[in-house]
């Protein structure tokens, strides 16, 4: 199969590229009928948002709303797509997917034009008299790569603030929901231009390519490993880039801790996805005084959370594919398992597992990504600081406490992307406040008006009266201005 541009679409997959072409190749190439190479479509794009596509008040208004469109009208189809992907269940999907995604739509709708209002930031004397004003302006042309793990929500956030600042947009979901990214091409393809709006499919080789181009921004969401190759890819071109990522996002539980509820919480955050989510909570660091509760209340919460039984791809996400479910079993082996563990590869089903861990154990040194909970115990306040600010900063932290004062050293000593205070995931759905990381677990933030921001650039623009007009300004300079500046300076 040819690597071309179909009404929104640049299909690429290695496993079915013609043998004897390297995928650069296969990229360039221009088949019959005049369709475009990813080179082509980036330019075609910049073209269009020169000629002012997208830019206007009310293209950026009929922009959000054919997409509220498709997600809303479309929410069966999107939803069946990721069922079939990894079997994530139909109400979490609809909380998690599309609701989330609509609740946006309607935000940006809402506040948009406001946004785009010059901001006064008021005048300086040196430059009196004058009107200082500082405008939005679009980008340009943006490249937003969506992840497999909410491959509705975490595409469609982004693109909403893309559209929503009045930039045309290239969308690559990813490759790992196929479905998914599938339905996404379908019904973007449908409602807009390939100048307005293009949506590319693909493997790596295909995301390569794209990062080869001109783009005016990059948003990327995935793992810190690709998000260094992403910007150093920007890089050629001095783009600028947001980049989440993720991280070991820890729970910390205090000795005050209520724990029927707070216990809950944090399972309730790593299930979610079969803890498959960037602010999952990665493990719990759990007071010495509260193990035992811990440990009593899990077993209560997760038995009240599946009453049935888990029915994979019914009440409960799927691992995404073989690789992931091989990786987080490897990690299971030799653990001390406390509650679950069970596996099964035809289903790709992992439980929910609690694992009595040490610090320097194997499966607290990098991200988990799935239902595999670890959990240390910690004594004093100074220990636990000590251990987190030991790891790189996290994307979240979550915790638990009634302890004001504790509260605020947590928030000043350990350095995190967000979080909550006696719950977790919530911060996520708030539009008023910012998303995003910090070091490895990313640079930017969006979210409400922040993604019309992390899209949009400053241009200041002061206005300056014709008179005065003072001298003092023009050359020559002599030695009586000198003295003159030394005097007020």
């Amino acid at each position: 199969m040819q690597p071309v541009y179909r009404g929104g679409l640049i299909i690429c997959r290695h496993r079915i590229l013609p043998s004897g072409d390297s995928i650069e190749e296969q990229i360039h190439h221009i088949t019959e009928g005049g369709n475009m190479t990813i080179e082509e479509l980036v330019q075609q794009q910049k073209d269009a948002f020169r000629n002012g596509v997208n830019r206007s008040i009310d293209a950026r208004r009929q922009n959000l709303t054919k997409l509220r469109e498709i997600v809303k009208d479309h929410a069966d189809r999107l939803c069946d797509a990721m069922k079939r992907d990894f079997g994530k269940p139909l109400v979490e999907s609809y909380a998690s997917e599309i609701a989330t995604v609509v609740l946006e739509i309607d935000y940006h709708l809402k506040h948009f034009e406001s946004w785009m209002e010059p901001e006064s930031p008021g005048e300086s004397v040196y430059t009196f008299p004058s009107k200082s004003r500082i405008y939005r302006q679009p980008l340009g042309s943006v490249l937003i790569i969506g992840p497999w793990n909410f491959p509705v929500h975490l595409t469609f956030m982004p693109l909403i603030g893309a559209l929503s600042a009045g930039n045309t947009v290239v969308l690559k979901p990813s490759e790992l929901a196929p479905a998914t990214s599938a339905e996404i091409r379908s019904l973007i393809a449908s409602r807009f231009e390939p100048g307005e709006l293009a949506v590319v499919e693909g493997d790596a080789g295909v995301t390569t390519e794209l990062l080869r181009q001109p783009f005016d921004k990059i948003f990327f969401t995935g793992s810190p490993r690709v998000g260094r190759i992403v910007m150093k890819a920007a890089a050629r071109h001095l783009t600028p880039v947001t980049l989440e990522l993720g991280g070991k996002s820890p729970a910390i539980v205090h000795s005050d801790a209520q724990m029927d509820v707070s216990v809950r919480r944090i399972w309730w955050g790593k299930t979610i996805n079969a803890g498959q989510t960037c602010i999952a909570p990665d493990f719990v660091g759990v007071h010495e005084s509260q193990r035992d509760a811990f440990i009593s209340e899990s077993k209560k919460t997760l038995t009240d959370f599946y009453p049935d039984g888990y029915r994979p791809g019914e009440n409960y996400t799927k691992i995404v594919n073989e690789d992931h479910f091989e990786r987080l079993s490897f990690l299971l082996e030799d653990c001390d398992i406390l509650l679950g563990g069970r596996t099964d590869p035809e289903s790709r089903f992992i439980e929910p597992t609690l694992i009595a861990a040490d610090w320097d154990d194997e499966i607290m040194e990098d991200e988990i990504f799935g239902p595999l909970l670890p959990m240390v115990t910690w004594s004093d306040e100074s220990e636990i600081i000590g251990r987190l600010t030991g790891y790189d900063p996290p994307l979240a932290l979550y915790l638990f406490t009634r302890d004001e004062a504790f509260q605020k050293t947590v928030i000043q000593q350990i350095p995190f992307g967000g979080g909550c205070i006696n719950d977790t995931i919530a911060h996520f759905v708030n539009p008023k406040l910012p998303f995003g990381g910090v070091g490895a677990s990313g640079m930017g933030a969006y979210h409400g008006r922040f993604s019309f921001e992390t899209f949009s650039r400053r241009q200041s623009v002061m206005s300056k009266a014709l008179w005065p007009d003072p001298e003092v300004r023009y050359p020559p300079h002599g030695e009586n201005k000198l003295k003159w500046l030394k005097r007020i300076f």
